[in-house]
């Protein structure tokens, strides 16, 4: 009794512990995995006061990936999952906006555009499509409005009219909002327009070459050693650039080592023996049953006259091989191809013939005498119960055409109908041919290629696997991850990815691996992961972590802004070393140590001369310079220029303000923007919550 009673005083306290317990652990599910104790959340992206749901980025995705496989497209699923997301994104702001400036497409304006005199551009072609397919008296919006709603009236089943309203709405909707985007457009980039000093700066930049002299010398004359540097001019170049610098969204700098599953040296010796082996038995056996029972060798088999063969390296083993042998044909990295002669008989590559097939009630024979009483296949046919056609070249070896109809083909008499009858699944068919010429008999030639690819074997797999996972095994953080790499024999590369990233550098379907670096600590190490193809191996070290800019402080930018500070110091050296020191070009030249150039410059080249590219001070220096005067030293990008402008040349081209306004507006202009979507966010950040709808590593 003591013992139950001591439970009774503790059961609040157990009861608290449990409860504790459990809630840590669906807090901690919904921490770590982005997801609720009941399920997935429905929000895809949000973005602007906007969202994208689930259900639209899923029926999206579909509709995407149907259209791409339609057309026999490629395409990345990863890749693919992004531009829908963005596509969906761009279209609710556009509505957003639509909704706040109050642009509206009326019933009118949408009625006229679908059944007008003139239909708007994008219905155009599915009413054309619809007329033609309903065989309607005309190509118009009307026509087709007025199937669909009385299809009797065009001998149409009542069902097509349903099956066109499903059509014309999705219409309606698309063109509705192809209209309300042309009208947003309108507006929008009626608001960004040239003014006279635009216009005429436009002129000036790109109808105007000067032609200069000069002198440079560029920073790299300068020793590192010559010039104070340290981190703070690297920090401070950044700071003055920030706003190059902004981020989207959150981003992650990561370390990462990519194996790709490959053959070892000894897989490729011994695929080769297997390549060997497999010519010797096939020159010794007849066929390709020498590796019939081999599933790693792919046959393929052609029956071809010399002339059909496209491929020249497999013509020339036809041409110098007798019927039997085998030999390697090619070899293209661990791909082998060997081709055999397998036979080689005569045969007519191509006859022409005249054709005609009738209803059952049709008397053949009687048709028969008047063909060859000099009838034509085509004026006998009436497209309903005969179907006739005259003078019609194709071949027979190798086209698939069954023996009985090819000897009846090649004995026929030339110019001659008659019946021909087959039985097509235990019915009697009958139609009347008539050859009219064959070419000479040809060799056929029936060849074999036997394709074989040498994996990659087990024993490799896994010591490839073991190697990999017992290196991240000992390298547990982002430190050692890239510091112990080369003396294991890895090279370590670098990304910056987001909940944006298609991917993890140039490997394939690594959004998973994405997501498992936007869920990682900084400094922690994945295990060993593989792709579902088994093509690679990858492990990821997350390295940084960062949110509004990227800081100077990241490997590659560091490089970058490293490069351009050092040489910005070595310019001011130049600049001092210089200023002053001549009067003309021939004294910096020789105080210089360089010689005078000449060369045009126009302001809109990105590359200026031989002194760089995007040296822009240059440039505007140049275009503000006056002509016959002593320019300079100007500090560029990568050292000092000393000019004098000796002729200014517009090549007669007069100045026409609304020329040059319109091609301003044409380069500067919003219709140069790819997208809509940095436009319609402004500063706002994309919450890009996609990762969350992808399967987790280990998953």
């Amino acid at each position: 009794m003591a013992t139950l009673e001591k439970i009774r005083n503790k059961s609040v306290l157990l009861f608290i512990i449990i409860i504790v317990a459990l809630l840590a652990f669906i807090l901690g599910d919904f921490l770590t995995s982005g997801r609720t104790y009941f399920g997935h959340p429905t929000t895809v992206a949000k973005a602007g006061g906007v969202t994208v749901e689930y259900q639209d980025y899923q029926n999206r995705l579909a509709q995407a990936g149907e259209q791409l496989r339609n057309q026999g497209r490629d395409y990345s699923s990863d890749v693919l999952t992004q531009n829908v997301v963005q596509s969906l994104l761009t279209e609710q702001l556009l509505k957003k906006e639509y909704d706040e400036l109050g642009i509206k497409v009326t019933d009118a304006e949408l009625t006229e555009a679908m059944t007008g005199e003139n239909p708007h551009p994008a219905a155009q072609q599915m009413i054309g499509y619809l007329a033609q397919q309903l065989q309607l008296p005309e190509a118009s919006g009307r026509a087709v409005y007025d199937a669909m709603q009385n299809p009797a009236k065009y001998g149409l089943r009542p069902e097509i009219g349903d099956e066109l309203r499903k059509i014309w709405a999705s219409q309606e909707q698309d063109l509705e909002n192809s209209m309300l985007n042309q009208k947003f457009m309108s507006l929008v980039t009626g608001l960004f327009t040239y003014n006279k000093l635009d216009a005429k700066n436009f002129y000036d930049d790109n109808a105007t070459t000067r032609h200069i002299a000069y002198v440079s010398k560029d920073a790299s004359s300068v020793a590192d050693d010559e010039i104070e540097f340290s981190d703070a001019d690297v920090k401070a170049l950044w700071n003055s650039q920030k706003a190059n610098y902004r981020l989207d969204e959150e981003t992650r700098e990561i370390e990462y080592i990519y194996v790709p599953i490959e053959p070892s040296q000894a897989d490729r010796i011994a695929g080769q023996q297997v390549v060997e082996e497999a010519i010797s038995a096939l020159n010794e056996t007849p066929g390709t049953d020498a590796v019939a029972s081999n599933t790693r060798f792919v046959v393929s088999q052609l029956n071809v006259p010399a002339s059909r063969i496209t491929d020249n390296r497999l013509k020339t083993f036809v041409a110098e091989n007798e019927v039997g042998t085998a030999k390697l044909l090619s070899r293209d990295g661990d791909s082998y191809t060997i081709a055999k002669v397998i036979e080689v008989k005569q045969g007519i590559d191509s006859i022409n013939i005249s054709m005609l097939r009738a209803a059952e009630e049709v008397n053949l024979d009687s048709l028969v005498d008047v063909l060859n009483g000099g009838e034509t296949f085509a004026s006998l046919s009436d497209g309903a119960s005969i179907m006739g056609q005259d003078s019609i070249w194709t071949g027979l070896e190798g086209m698939g055409v069954d023996e009985k109809m090819k000897s009846a083909l090649t004995t026929a008499a030339t110019g001659k109908a008659f019946v021909y009858t087959d039985t097509v699944q235990g019915t009697p068919v009958s139609a009347i041919y008539k050859v009219n010429r064959r070419n000479a008999p040809v060799n056929f030639y029936d060849i074999a290629t036997i394709e074989y690819t040498v994996d990659p074997s087990q024993e490799t797999l896994t010591d490839l696997t073991g190697s990999l996972r017992t290196y991240v095994s000992n390298n547990s953080s982002a430190d050692e991850f890239a510091k112990n790499a080369t003396e294991a024999g890895y090279s370590v590369l670098t990304d910056q990815v987001s909940a944006s990233s298609t991917g993890i550098g140039n490997a394939s379907d690594s959004r998973r691996f994405v997501k498992w670096a936007m869920e990682a600590k900084k400094g922690q190490v994945s295990p060993m992961l593989q792709d579902d193809k088994q093509s690679y191996l990858i492990a990821i070290a997350v390295t940084d972590i960062y949110d509004d800019y990227m800081p100077y402080t990241s490997p590659a930018l560091n490089t970058q802004l490293t490069a351009q500070a050092r040489n910005a110091k070595k310019a001011d050296k130049l600049m001092s070393d210089y200023t002053g020191k001549a009067s003309d070009l021939e004294g910096y030249a020789k105080a210089m140590s360089a010689e005078v150039a000449e060369g045009n410059v126009n302001i809109t080249t990105p590359t200026l001369l031989n002194i760089g590219f995007n040296e822009s001070a240059l440039q505007g220096a140049i275009a503000a310079a006056e002509q016959g005067k002593l320019t300079g030293p100007v500090k560029g990008n990568r050292g000092i220029l000393v000019f004098e402008v000796r002729e200014v040349n517009t090549d007669n081209r007069p100045f026409t303000e609304s020329e040059y306004g319109n091609r301003f507006n044409q380069t500067f202009g919003l219709t140069r923007q790819a997208t809509p979507l940095p436009l319609l966010l402004g500063k706002d950040k994309v919450d890009n919550r996609s990762l969350n709808f992808v399967q987790a590593v280990g998953e």
